[in-house]
């Protein structure tokens, strides 16, 4: 009985082990199919919208719809390359002035040298951050043979003009009344000087061609014009016309040439009436006369305190109106003049954006806050240009070592006292910021 059933197994196993077996194999390549099938038509579904590579999938058993080329490319449509719009920032400051405090501060008896570095070292790290810095150089470099001196006849070691250029100045104005105290020579010997340190300049000439040329400087891909011009030289005389850009009715034409040759004009005119607050409607009528003309910012000096600043809409010819900016004046970036409010001034910067391929418009205003120092923690004369944000914001350790309590109250005043004047309210010390925009409202 029991080799019965054992040859019963035995066959059963067979048919089984016969019949069921290639089934289960059949099923299996046929899965094996179909899974290559899928990954064929998922790839193809991927290179509708990208550039791919595809190798052939490898199977026992190759079939026509898997054998594909080893690379195939397929078009991507892609959009075109839409350049950024052009951008400049140009940074501002008040006058520049060496007094007699400051000369004596910086002369060293051992080496009969002057070095004025330490004066911008807390600023220089706003003027990194611009694409060109200007300001107003008001003395003259005539030369230590014919004597340093301050007012009223200025005349400064050349070393200051190096500082100016360590510090990250790029164009300075020359045209304002004390530039000629020491005569034609001092003029002409200054614009030497600025030559020699590759510092741009304008309003003072050594000939009448370079005095009808309007300087245009290239920046970021924008032709920007710049015209410095003063009311006077107290008076004092110079050898030739063309030595001196004066602010009469020749530069309003000045101004509508630079208009035709540049995508940007800013006019830099010295006039105005000195430590007043405000502008005199004189003033504002010369400035506004020089939007029409063709200008887009005025950047004023000579009053030696600070002065407001706003946006004018201008007509234009189109019937439609286009912005200007005027600031009437920065006060003084660095000077002697240690009389409230002659110890403040201003950091000024204004970006241009290019609006269309042809038009260039004012994107932004911004200033920071500035103080002169003028004595140390130990009141030993020590000049130095801070921003009043980093004073405020300075640890209580670090300021004493740097300035006297009496000088840190006076800080505070001109937080209150710039802020009012710029921005038509004062903003606390508490909520100072670096910065400060200008709206147009």
């Amino acid at each position: 009985m029991r080799k019965k059933y054992l040859r019963q197994f035995t066959h059963s196993f067979l048919i089984s082990f016969v019949v069921v077996i290639p089934c289960i194999v059949i099923l299996v390549i046929f899965s094996q199919l179909k899974k290559t099938t899928d990954i064929a038509e998922t790839g193809n579904n991927i290179s509708e919208i990208s550039v791919i590579t595809t190798k052939p999938i490898k199977t026992t058993q190759p079939t026509p719809m898997m054998e594909t080329p080893a690379a195939t490319i397929f078009p991507v449509s892609t959009p075109e390359n839409t350049p950024s719009p052009k951008t400049a920032t140009l940074t501002f400051t008040g006058d520049l002035m060496v007094h007699s405090y400051q000369y004596e501060a910086a002369y060293d008896r051992a080496t009969n040298t002057y070095d004025f570095s330490n004066n911008f070292t807390s600023v220089k790290k706003y003027f990194k951050k611009s694409d060109y810095v200007i300001g107003n150089l008001e003395t003259t470099l005539g030369g230590t043979e014919i004597g340093i001196s301050d007012f009223p006849r200025f005349n400064t070691p050349d070393s200051f003009a190096k500082a100016l250029k360590n510090a990250g100045f790029d164009l300075l104005t020359t045209a304002n009344n004390h530039c000629v105290d020491k005569g034609t020579d001092a003029l002409l010997r200054t614009i030497d000087v600025l030559d020699k340190l590759e510092l741009d300049h304008i309003g003072t000439y050594q000939n009448k061609s370079d005095s009808k040329k309007i300087f245009i400087k290239e920046i970021n891909g924008i032709q920007i014009a710049f015209i410095s011009c003063t009311y006077g030289t107290n008076g004092l005389p110079y050898a030739h016309d063309y030595n001196v850009k004066l602010l009469n009715e020749q530069i309003y034409k000045e101004i509508k040439k630079a208009r035709k040759l540049a995508d940007f004009v800013v006019v830099l005119p010295h006039n105005g009436t000195e430590y007043a607050k405000t502008p005199s409607e004189t003033y504002k009528a010369q400035y506004k006369k020089m939007l029409k003309s063709g200008a887009d910012a005025i950047i004023a000096s000579h009053p030696h305190v600070l002065q407001p600043m706003e946006y004018i809409e201008i007509p234009t010819e189109q019937d439609s109106t286009r912005k200007g900016f005027i600031i009437y004046s920065m006060g003084n970036f660095i000077s002697s003049q240690v009389t409230k409010p002659r110890d403040a001034g201003v950091i000024l910067n204004l970006t241009i954006k290019e609006e269309t391929p042809s038009s260039f418009v004012i994107d932004k205003v911004s200033v920071i806050p500035t103080w002169c120092r003028f004595s140390d923690a130990s009141s030993k004369r020590n000049f130095t240009v801070f921003s009043v944000y980093d004073i405020l914001n300075m640890s209580e350790k670090k300021r004493k070592s740097l300035i006297r309590d009496k000088d840190f109250a006076r800080v505070q005043q001109i937080q209150l006292e710039s802020t009012k004047t710029l921005l038509g309210k004062s903003i606390p010390v508490k909520e100072a910021k670096r910065s400060y925009r200008l709206t147009n409202s």
